[in-house]
């Protein structure tokens, strides 16, 4: 059985995070739950409450301000009085081609998909560390093993993600705290409702239904609970990915024609 007890999920308000919160409320565990709708999360703690979690905080907070990843370690810490598991889930995407993509929204979507999560990694370590155990999981994506035209900005940041966590686990090993990188694949959340579009792509409907977010928790904890390094959930993830290794010139021609499909959709629409 986990010693491990106590985490901290961001994005814990809907889709995956608010799943996994779910799912590790019913081991029994401490949440600690970051996200910027304060209303949401409320509801969201109400529920792990009822399915069995030990004790549920809240913190409301804009993860999209500088700083802010490493002020909620703090926060966790005193609130919990420890840490031993921190899930990097916060993000959004902006689809659109890169033209018209202002450097302002780059820098926006850096800070909250990617930075914040290395402000809360950086300012969790030396407590993981001391302890000596813990684990830290980020949710990246498939589009951060492989770009899609149309998805540079949200892939930058998935690709930083995958970088940090093979760095950190060379990095931690022996330490006894773990590292695992989720590539979920698609997913079916509010996340492709709620990305940015440039005008290019401003019309482009819902691709398909996608895996439930249940089913990303689920994996998530068996990803905690047995120290796995990186998951792909879904069979074309898996299928890019090992194209990639084979022949990245033909994984990239795919991506590519798959970009122009949902451009097309788009101007159809």
């Amino acid at each position: 059985m986990s010693i491990l007890k106590k985490i901290l999920i961001t994005g814990a308000s809907s889709g995956i995070g608010e799943a996994a919160a779910y799912a590790f409320s019913n081991l029994g565990w401490e949440l600690f739950l970051v996200a910027r709708r304060s209303d949401r999360l409320d509801k969201v703690a109400s529920e792990c409450e009822r399915r069995g979690a030990a004790r549920t905080v809240c913190k409301e907070t804009d993860l999209s301000v500088s700083g802010a990843g490493a002020t909620i370690v703090g926060d966790c810490l005193e609130a919990l009085g420890g840490l031993e598991v921190t899930l990097c889930n916060a993000g959004y995407g902006i689809i659109g081609p890169v033209s018209e993509v202002p450097a302002t929204d780059m820098s926006r979507i850096w800070q909250v998909n990617f930075q914040s999560a290395y402000e809360t990694i950086h300012a969790a370590l030396p407590h993981l560390l001391g302890q000596k155990r813990g684990h830290i999981v980020m949710v990246s994506s498939v589009l951060g093993k492989k770009a899609m035209p149309f998805s540079a900005a949200y892939s930058v940041t998935k690709f930083a993600q995958v970088a940090l966590g093979e760095s950190l686990w060379g990095e931690l090993r022996g330490s006894g705290v773990g590292v695992s990188v989720i590539c979920p694949g698609y997913t079916a959340t509010e996340f492709h409702q709620a990305a940015k579009r440039t005008e290019t792509m401003a019309k482009l409907s819902r691709p398909f239904q996608g895996q439930s977010s249940d089913r990303v928790a689920e994996v998530i904890v068996e990803a905690v609970l047995r120290s796995k390094r990186e998951v792909h959930l879904t069979f074309p993830g898996r299928m890019i990915c090992g194209i990639e290794r084979l022949s990245p010139e033909l994984s990239t021609r795919i991506m590519a024609w798959v970009g122009a499909k949902q451009k097309k959709r788009s101007e159809i629409n």
